[in-house]
């Protein structure tokens, strides 16, 4: 008899579930703006940001120079600066305060300064040092001019050195220019490119954010036009369960999210290269307690939120504070302890983490599985408060005069 009465309750709830869930679909499809950032704005934005890096270096940035010196040497210097890949110069200028000019247009992000005396003191075996000002306004650039002004001094400096030691062998000028050689290898992110580095937590972002707008537009809706009651009235009400409603929509939005997730994380590093060296299914499914913690946490948010338009004054910023804080723009270990706490609670901290070590350091599960626990954690969390605000809404819509199931139910 038990069973019997258990199975029936197990059978409702499912329906139950079921009606929310196409009641959801329904809702989601007839909102041209829950299009858009359910699927719209998944498809459209991982693209744009790809583009903007897209070179992921920078080359070729503007330079000028101002040779005091005019000898051979410094010339030498110019004209192997110039063939750097990371710059190229555009002018000789004749002082300081003409190239200070040209920095100011923007026409320039750099100035190479030779003093006069560079050639006499390398003569002499002294050192000759060269003055570099950059434009710190754009540090890709200043990442560019330094590598070229090493490189380039550097060299300069071994041949230098070995005009010196004149009939040596090839052995001792080697040791003599390179005592201690070394090799710099560049891991998980072969061409050091900026959007390899970046592109990767935006992507997983976008996820996040699209969901709390969205769901944020949607709340708002059913809040302005008073239409809560709707979903906890109707076929011969069984709708009275809180969690049956939860999980209906829940469903609707996970459902739906599975496509733009296998094109954001897959597809768009596919087609512009970006280091993608994980096992896909392991992503997969690392992804679902993410997009679960997620769906749960713009839930839980969507209570604040009154009017259609009102998601967009309350979330569009956090999308900048959401990623500074997932350790990937900022050392997560450099962080001050209040945000770290602020983190620990964000399902992108995790989910950016553990996609990138899975994804661009070619991990598994195990390897990520505190960002694999904490999202778990985070979704029976936001499961539980989703629940509440939920129940606490529904309170509010009867007080307004609303009749549903959960007064019916509790006059029967």
């Amino acid at each position: 008899m038990k069973i019997s009465i258990l199975k029936e309750q197990l059978k409702t709830g499912f329906l139950d579930i079921c009606y929310i869930w196409r009641k959801e679909y329904i809702t989601v499809f007839r909102d041209f703006g829950a299009l858009i950032f359910f699927l719209a704005l998944p498809f459209a934005y991982p693209l744009l940001y790809a583009l903007i890096y897209n070179p992921e270096v920078v080359r070729d940035v503007p330079m000028v120079v101002v040779d005091n010196a005019r000898t051979p040497l410094s010339r030498e210097l110019a004209r192997n600066m110039d063939a750097s890949p990371n710059a190229k110069i555009v002018s000789y200028c004749a002082n300081m305060e003409e190239a200070k000019e040209l920095m100011y247009r923007k026409e320039c992000y750099g100035i190479l300064l030779i003093p006069e005396d560079f050639s006499k003191k390398l003569v002499r075996g002294e050192q000759s040092p060269v003055m570099f000002y950059s434009d710190m306004s754009i540090m890709l650039n200043y990442k560019g001019f330094l590598m070229a002004i090493t490189d380039v001094t550097m060299d300069l400096g071994a041949k230098l050195q070995v005009e010196t030691l004149g009939g040596a062998t090839p052995e001792q000028i080697s040791m003599a220019t390179s005592p201690v050689p070394y090799s710099s290898i560049t891991m998980y992110n072969p061409e050091s490119g900026f959007g390899s580095f970046l592109i990767p937590a935006i992507l997983v972002l976008i996820l996040q954010q699209s969901l709390v707008l969205g769901i944020g537009l949607l709340a708002g809706g059913v809040y302005e036009h008073k239409k809560l009651h709707h979903y906890y009235s109707g076929r011969e009400r069984i709708h009275n369960n809180i969690i049956h409603i939860v999980l209906g929509k829940a469903i609707c939005y996970y459902s739906i999210y599975i496509v733009p997730t296998v094109f954001i994380l897959h597809v768009v590093p596919w087609i512009f290269s970006f280091p993608q060296i994980g096992n896909q299914w392991e992503i997969y499914a690392f992804m679902a307690p993410f997009l679960f913690a997620s769906i749960f946490f713009s839930m839980t948010l969507s209570v604040f939120v009154r009017e259609r338009e009102t998601s967009f004054l309350l979330f569009v910023f956090t999308s900048l504070l959401f990623l500074f804080v997932s350790g990937i723009t900022w050392p997560y270990y450099a962080m001050p302890e209040f945000w770290k706490i602020i983190g620990t609670v964000i399902p992108s901290t995790w989910g950016i983490q553990g996609f990138v070590g899975i994804n661009t350091a070619g991990g598994t599960i195990n390897d990520v599985h505190e960002s694999f626990i904490w999202l778990w954690v985070l979704t029976g969390f936001y499961f539980i408060t989703t629940c509440l605000v939920y129940r606490y809404q529904i309170y509010k819509d009867k007080k307004r005069g609303f009749k549903g199931n959960l007064v019916l139910t509790d006059e029967v």
